[in-house]
């Protein structure tokens, strides 16, 4: 039995049942880390071993899980990310969400490696962890408050010894909006799924965390040379060196624009008036609202925008609220955009996702299928942007027709009877990257265990244009499937050891073996690396398959292979029938039948079998 932790652990879980308030630390195993890491892989594997996919996304079988990795904390570049797995209660399958800020690393500090939420609290309450303490407290009197409020009410209440960090929900989490966030540092949101939504479903508000307990490194010299390698190389790459800290996410707009790939009016097309996309691009909001950078823990990149309109402030907008709020809305505001991403932020909901329901129903608008009456004073035309406020406070509160908005697209086009104006895979609103413009990015959307995602599924962006050796043809059929596994592989990693994603316009996966195996002093090669992300992605396949996942699921909307768009000089879109002809081919490279179960032969040497 592995009793001692592993260094860069503290080998420790807190697990709290609300519904009793029952709170238990229970042992991480060794063995646990080197075949899952921490983050994403971790708290994988614990959200499965308690979880039913069967049981009701929003009902008190759901579990939250949270989890850290070794490099947390440990001055790795970028390593202050936190990780959170449960079932979405937008796609009914497993729901994955990453986060930075900094409370991943406060909550580590508290001596533990990865928290469980179990069951539901007869009334509304919040908890608070301190090294050797943890206390679930009643929240009557923070229900109801937006994140800000929320954040600095538990700044001032008791407050701990030392510095604390909190992490909340708004009034989309309390009122179960699908697509609700949980907010860290004000603005840093686990989005993508509805993971608010969950914690509204427990009475849960709030998790505070603080402590100063500290985890050693097994090899400090083998560590030290891989975080060296790694800031040499992102001082080296234009994107970690320049562009993010100049001009934020937002910086990819015009190359967007410029290859064909950034949305309009529901995915209906990509083309852009002249001077348009100037007036929403990172350059303008460098220009127009920004008032100084910022970054996460330990981020050498800085991506972060605090920006300014009028006498509002906040942190955004990125490239993807600037895309769904604007573009894909037909709106070009950017004042009105940044206004509606702080409104978002603080109400606690994924702005992805609202801006995806929010185009679907301008078009359910324009197509007669939602009239005034539906609508009940909201003005949803395309273009109209004096209403994302206020279509965002009322999908918040679920208030008139924001209780429709608040279901997300799927639903609110399926209540109609025209399901395929929802762009949606798995239920989950596409992000702001036109799949036809890039049949990589196609298949990383299509394949993605939690839907549409660009980060869960592969960011194949970066593959088509600034992959360097490993670039590929964007409209390559035969490539794509390998090179989307790999991708995908890759993000996992970054996810299980906390990392950010843009490192990988820098570096793969090599500093980051080195700086696990002197953390941990386990021998972590990148070969082992990538046996460990196959481990991960097979067993997030094998829970959506328990959750009544099934092939078709795994394809684009209609739109996609119907109405083709101007990519690249030509008319493109992507046939149904080469997209299953990648799926197929991407579910050989995983070693997955032609069902998308993983093969028996996998699971055995994945250690897997048992499940």
């Amino acid at each position: 039995m592995d009793r001692e932790p592993v260094p860069g652990t503290h080998g420790r879980i807190l697990d709290i049942d609300l519904s009793s308030g029952r709170m238990e630390t229970k042992r991480l195993p060794a063995s646990v880390t080197e075949d899952y890491l921490g983050g994403r892989g971790l708290a994988t594997r614990l959200f499965c071993d308690i979880v039913n996919p069967a049981c009701d996304s929003l009902g008190s079988e759901n579990s939250v899980v949270f989890a850290s990795s070794p490099l947390v904390g440990s001055g790795a570049p970028t390593a202050g990310r936190g990780h959170m797995v449960f079932k979405s209660p937008l796609t009914d399958m497993i729901g994955t969400s990453n986060c930075g800020g900094s409370w991943a690393v406060y909550f580590k500090a508290a001596g533990y490696d990865a928290l469980v939420l179990r069951g539901r609290a007869a009334e509304p309450v919040w908890v608070d962890i301190r090294p050797g303490r943890t206390e679930i407290r009643p929240a009557r009197g923070l229900w109801g408050l937006d994140a800000h409020r929320t954040t600095d009410a538990l700044a001032s209440l008791d407050p701990p010894p030392g510095p604390s960090r909190v992490l909340c929900i708004g009034p989309a989490g309390e009122n179960g909006v699908r697509f609700a966030a949980v907010i860290n540092d004000r603005n840093r949101a686990y989005g993508r799924g509805g993971p608010g939504a969950v914690w509204g479903s427990k009475n849960l508000k709030a998790v505070r965390v603080s402590g100063g307990v500290k985890t050693g490194l097994a090899d400090r010299a083998l560590f030290q040379s891989g975080r060296a390698q790694a800031l040499h190389l992102m001082r080296a790459a234009p994107a970690t060196k320049r562009l993010f800290k100049e001009m934020g996410t937002a910086g990819l707009l015009n190359l967007i624009n410029l290859i064909d790939m950034l949305p309009r009016r529901n995915f209906r097309g990509t083309a852009h008036d002249d001077g348009d996309v100037d007036r929403i691009s990172g350059e303008s909001i460098r220009r127009r609202l920004l008032e100084r950078a910022g970054a996460c823990f330990a981020c050498p990149i800085a991506c972060q925008r605090h920006t300014r309109v009028g006498d509002r402030r906040g942190e955004g907008p990125e490239y993807e609220t600037v895309v769904m709020l604007g573009p894909d809305c037909d709106i070009y505001d950017l004042e009105a955009v940044a206004r509606a991403n702080y409104l978002c932020n603080e109400l606690g909901m994924d702005t992805i996702s609202f801006g995806g329901t929010t185009a679907c129903a301008m078009e359910m608008v324009e197509e007669g299928l939602l009239t005034s009456a539906d609508t009940e004073g909201l003005d949803l035309r395309f273009g109209n942007a004096s209403v994302l406020e206020s279509a965002a406070e009322m999908t918040a509160r679920r208030r008139g027709a924001g209780d429709r908005l608040a279901e997300g697209s799927f639903r609110l086009a399926a209540a109609a009877g025209r399901p395929e104006l929802s762009m949606t895979i798995k239920k989950m609103e596409i992000p702001g990257y036109d799949p036809r413009a890039s049949f990589t990015q196609a298949l990383g959307y299509m394949t993605s265990p939690s839907g549409a995602c660009h980060l869960r599924g592969g960011y194949a962006v970066s593959l088509a244009f600034f992959g360097g050796a490993r670039e590929i043809p964007r409209f390559s059929l035969f490539q794509s499937p390998i090179a989307i596994r790999n991708m995908q592989n890759t993000g996992i990693i970054q996810d299980s050891l906390g990392v950010c994603r843009f490192t990988g316009f820098a570096f793969s996966s090599d500093p980051w073996a080195r700086m696990l195996s002197g953390a941990t002093g386990m021998d972590f090669s990148t070969a082992r690396l990538d046996a460990v992300a196959n481990r991960i992605a097979a067993l997030e396949r094998l829970f959506n398959l328990r959750a009544g996942a099934a092939v078709s699921d795994d394809l684009l909307p209609e739109r996609f292979s119907r109405e083709p768009i101007a990519v690249a000089g030509r008319k493109r879109a992507l046939p149904r029938s080469d997209q299953e002809g990648m799926r197929a081919d991407y579910y050989q490279a995983r070693g997955w039948d032609a069902g998308g179960f993983p093969l028996p032969s996998l699971l055995r040497a994945l250690g897997l079998e048992e499940e």
